[in-house]
């Protein structure tokens, strides 16, 4: 009747839940319990992304949230990426130590070649790394050759294990951007997780073809570069709804008895800013004095919770 071919609607790989090899279905309020390190029942991620903005970095396919907004060379907008790097950062160090707070650090890999200081005092720190790519000027998608690709994580790869060593256990494409064979290719570097999906509140074991990874939550919805940078919300907006989140999951582990991650997905050229930084800090105070917060890096989160299963 159509004139379709009787194998139209055919897909081999449909099944409940997921048409891929990726990850097994599953719904988070029916997963087996757990508890974080002390009971608690929220384990705080903050997730600190420092990127190197190139001033000649391409319009296409997409430009990166934060990426050139005017023609080359704009030192406008070159130059206030940098100040994350140079001043926005080390106020949130300070803000964060101050409270005993590690971050990890999501790392464009030309920050080891441009900001060797910067490498330096993210360890001094305690703060954990994961590479983020090259740079923003390249993103991952599926029209770039695997090749090319498989060179960029390499040479990402190369420059911060080059400062780092085995400390670098983690992967995020920068602007959440991926071809089909990115986990692939980072897996056969040697990431044991990754952070490009947004679709849990929990830690999920990721299939690839060079083996398991760990696939880690950092939700786009509600990072500050969604909603300060491309949805021009207010400080005090942000940080109404990072509460909001804290006290929703807080009350899912609470009912559960099964802890949550709340994930602060931060930039330093946003919220290091000196109109914002006591926003942060204040938002950090009132997240720990709700108590039954457990704040840790990604590294130490996944530790926990595959120790758990």
């Amino acid at each position: 009747m159509t004139g379709l071919p009787p194998d139209y609607f055919v897909y081999p790989h449909r099944r409940r839940g997921m048409d891929h090899e990726r990850y097994p279905y599953r719904i988070l309020p029916r997963t087996q319990p757990f508890a974080w390190p002390g009971g608690a029942r929220v384990a705080l991620w903050i997730a600190v992304h420092a990127g190197h903005f190139p001033m000649d970095m391409p319009l296409k396919p997409v430009v990166a949230p934060g990426g050139m907004e005017r023609p080359y060379p704009s030192f406008w907008d070159f130059t206030q990426r940098d100040y994350g790097n140079r001043i926005g950062i080390y106020r949130m160090m300070q803000v964060m130590a101050a409270r005993g707070l590690k971050g990890t650090a999501l790392l464009s890999a030309a920050l080891a070649r441009e900001y060797p200081v910067l490498m330096d005092d993210i360890a001094a720190a305690g703060w954990e790394p994961a590479c983020a790519g090259l740079d923003m000027g390249h993103i991952h998608h599926g029209q770039v050759p695997e090749a090319e690709e498989a060179a960029w994580v390499e040479e990402a790869t190369s420059l911060l294990r080059a400062r780092f060593g085995d400390a670098l256990r983690g992967w995020h494409s920068p602007a959440h951007s991926e071809s089909h064979r990115t986990p692939d290719l980072v897996a056969k570097a040697g990431y044991a997780w990754t952070s490009g999906w947004v679709n849990d509140d929990l830690p999920y074991a990721f299939a690839t073809q060079a083996g398991p990874m760990m696939a880690m939550p950092l939700p786009q919805d509600l990072s500050d570069q969604r909603m300060l940078h491309q949805q021009n919300m207010a400080t005090e907006d942000y940080v109404a709804a990072t509460l909001a989140a804290h006290a929703a999951l807080d009350a899912e582990a609470a009912a559960t008895g099964s802890g949550r991650i709340l994930t602060l997905a931060v930039t330093p050229w946003l919220m290091g800013q000196a109109h914002r930084i006591r926003a942060f800090a204040a938002m950090l105070d009132a997240i720990l004095a709700r108590g039954g917060v457990w704040p840790a890096t990604a590294s130490e989160i996944l530790a926990a919770y595959s120790g758990s299963r």
